[in-house]
């Protein structure tokens, strides 16, 4: 009973760190944030203890969920034998380890996401090193059967911190993907990478500051100035967001 009681403690521990960290993301940039400025690729890898692998969870599979996300964003994510090759080495390590006490019915498990990158130091400019410049930890526990869902779940709110903080510190959007501003384009990629991939992403797009919503293809859509460009699946979608259809290409 007093070990069920200790799980608890640091299982409400770890959330009320998540919390603060989730609510600082927000705030004026910090120096976890200002370590993400600048980047423009990463590699991502994903480590699970043995224990994770016999309870069902897959590196690859995890591995292509984040990348998923991270795409979302303006970083370019590399194949990871490549990492040598990223400018400042950067990658996010996503550790996964599980455990069971003999005297507990159910796993714990502690999730880690950190990126890495190499730094030099400020005292001797010429020394470079590996460091972990960002950093999120998770521990819960919960029993095998709901593991598999639970862990990416929960990997999938720690990575959208990692990209909030990210388009922070890179002046994004500040809202993590699963939200509308999923929709939103990014602004760092050259201008026709940004219109061919509209046209092949969304149906209907629009600019930020109007009402009016367009083909990719529509001559005044091409007007639209890559900060203020936003894409929609659908005309349900455009029109919830209170846009209304071009008179000109009438989509």
């Amino acid at each position: 009973m007093r070990t069920n009681r200790k799980m608890k403690l640091k299982f409400v521990i770890a959330m009320c760190l998540l919390a603060g960290l989730t609510a600082n993301s927000s705030a004026k940039l910090n120096p976890r944030q200002v370590s993400l400025k600048g980047v423009r690729a990463l590699t991502v890898d994903v480590v699970c203890s043995q224990d994770a692998k016999e309870a069902g969870l897959k590196e690859q599979d995890i591995r292509e969920n984040i990348v998923k996300q991270l795409e979302e964003t303006a970083i370019k994510i590399m194949p990871g034998q490549l990492w040598g090759t990223v400018p400042g080495r950067c990658r996010l390590k996503v550790l996964i380890k599980v455990y069971r006490p003999s005297d507990l019915k159910t796993f714990i498990y502690n999730l880690k996401v950190c990126f890495v990158q190499t730094v030099t130091l400020e005292r001797n400019p010429e020394a470079k090193i590996d460091a972990v410049t960002w950093e999120l930890a998770w521990l819960a526990h919960g029993s095998k059967n709901r593991l598999t869902e639970a862990v990416p779940a929960n990997l999938k709110i720690m990575t959208d911190n990692f990209i909030r903080d990210y388009r922070t510190a890179n002046s994004l959007s500040g809202e993590p993907s699963g939200t509308n501003a999923r929709n939103t384009v990014s602004v760092t990629a050259p201008q026709g990478q940004i219109r061919s991939g509209i046209a092949a992403r969304y149906k209907y797009v629009s600019s930020k500051n109007s009402q009016v919503f367009h083909s990719p293809q529509c001559r005044s859509a091409k007007r639209i100035k890559p900060e203020n460009l936003v894409g929609y699946n659908s005309r349900d979608e455009a029109i919830q967001a209170g846009k209304r259809p071009c008179k000109v290409c009438k989509p």
